[in-house]
């Protein structure tokens, strides 16, 4: 029998919850943010548990895939299970894909339709919410840090997409900054129309390339 989209949410809580909990507790870092595994926490082992669970379970349930490899771990368990728990309950979640680089960072690729009117830098306030649970769970976590790139299509010039790919990055940190994210731990770029994941001679291929990825990256050590 197949639990429905509340019991796997509530399933998932409760496994991560469980996870997440052990013998001892994590002292708080700077700002009362939490490290990222190790260190009088969680250990590497729980860390990727907590990790699978997010890929296996709330990758599920969010729609766009997890990548399931064996690169999550200890580094990044409990990030990847922060993010996929925080999308959960977005509007979105099924428009947002999120997958794991081999830096060990966190992709969020965002289509700019559901962020942005055409030709506007001016982020929906239907997507706010959802940049919320992003800036607090780059917030929570010490040294966690955010790269916000923006993307076109080929349609117009492309000195014009690269001006509004930058607008539309710096829009998006600057919201999180609004939210409480250090501006010190975000960066943002725009690559206009130079970096296309589709044929740019479809509808539907300059769709896909009409994005803002967030890049969430763990503490280099």
């Amino acid at each position: 029998m197949k639990l429905n989209r509340f019991a796997v949410i509530v399933v998932a809580g409760v496994v991560l919850a469980g996870c997440a909990a052990g013998p001892q507790q994590q002292a708080a870092g700077p700002a009362g943010c939490k490290p990222l595994g190790g260190g009088g926490g969680n250990s590497d082992t729980t860390n990727a548990v907590i990790g699978g669970v997010a890929g296996g379970v709330l990758g599920g349930v969010i729609g766009s895939s997890v990548s399931k490899n064996s690169r999550v771990g200890a580094r990044n368990g409990i990030l990847l299970g922060a993010l996929a728990g925080a999308l959960v309950g977005s509007q979105y979640n099924k428009m947002i894909g999120m997958s794991e680089q081999d830096d060990g960072s966190v992709k969020l690729n965002i289509p700019g339709s559901v962020m942005f009117r055409s030709g506007s830098a001016e982020i929906s306030p239907a997507f706010a919410g959802t940049l919320d649970s992003v800036a607090n769970t780059i917030k929570e976590y010490c040294g966690v840090t955010g790269t916000v790139i923006g993307h076109t299509d080929s349609t117009g010039t492309p000195d014009g997409n690269r001006k509004l790919s930058l607008e539309r990055a710096r829009s998006v940190s600057n919201y999180l900054m609004s939210r409480g994210v250090d501006g010190a731990r975000l960066q943002q770029f725009g690559r206009g129309q130079d970096e296309p994941i589709a044929p740019n001679n479809t509808d539907q291929g300059r769709a896909q390339n009409r994005r803002v990825e967030i890049f969430i990256r763990p503490p280099a050590s």
